[in-house]
């Protein structure tokens, strides 16, 4: 393989490693208003990825320059899996139907904390976990039942009790997924019987 080969494989593949971080991150973000359990829609998509990965492994040859059925198939389904829930989210959440909005309210039945750790590089190819920080998150759950963990800043955690309720306007996704918009919850003292 000369130079020339070389360099436009490695500009291809640094295109779709960045094509696949920039739908998995935009996901996320579309999912945070979206009231469905996180792994389903993935796990759909994954499945979709995988069964068509047996016929469609050969596509992957020109960009990964490699025969290996396994791993062609496998970069397949997992760019098959993340096109695919990014769409999801995107046409469901984008396109909601808005003559669909209802108020309901969300009662917070519970408050979690996350650690992570910052990472920090110690050599040429070596990282170290960093200082440690706290994500928060809050659970609610809506009059019918369903539960959505929503993350928090860490001031508006503090004021917020188990028991206490939230107005949410929630709209009809296209994908038939409800919608609403975390940013806008507003959140009301519960009785202090109702609170734990």
């Amino acid at each position: 393989m000369d130079k020339g080969n070389k360099f436009v494989r490695g500009v291809k593949i640094a295109v779709a490693v960045l094509v696949v971080l920039v739908m998995s991150v935009w996901s996320m973000i579309l999912y945070s208003d979206a009231f469905i359990d996180w792994w389903i829609v993935p796990a759909v998509t994954l499945g979709v990825g995988i069964a068509t990965a047996i016929h469609m492994w050969k596509w992957w040859i020109p960009l990964t320059w490699s025969e290996s059925g396994l791993f062609n198939g496998m970069c397949h389904s997992v760019f098959t899996a993340v096109l695919l829930t990014f769409a999801f989210f995107a046409l469901n959440n984008m396109l909601a139907d808005s003559a669909s909005e209802r108020a309901d309210t969300a009662v917070v039945t519970g408050h979690f904390r996350e650690e992570h750790h910052r990472h920090r590089r110690v050599g040429r190819r070596y990282v170290a976990n960093g200082e440690v920080y706290y994500t928060y998150k809050l659970q609610l759950k809506l009059s019918d039942g369903r539960t959505k963990f929503v993350e928090m800043p860490l001031k508006n955690y503090r004021r917020i009790h188990d028991g206490d309720s939230a107005s949410v306007v929630l709209r009809d996704g296209l994908c038939g997924v409800p919608v609403f918009d975390h940013k806008a919850l507003k959140f009301r003292k519960g009785k202090r019987s109702d609170r734990r």
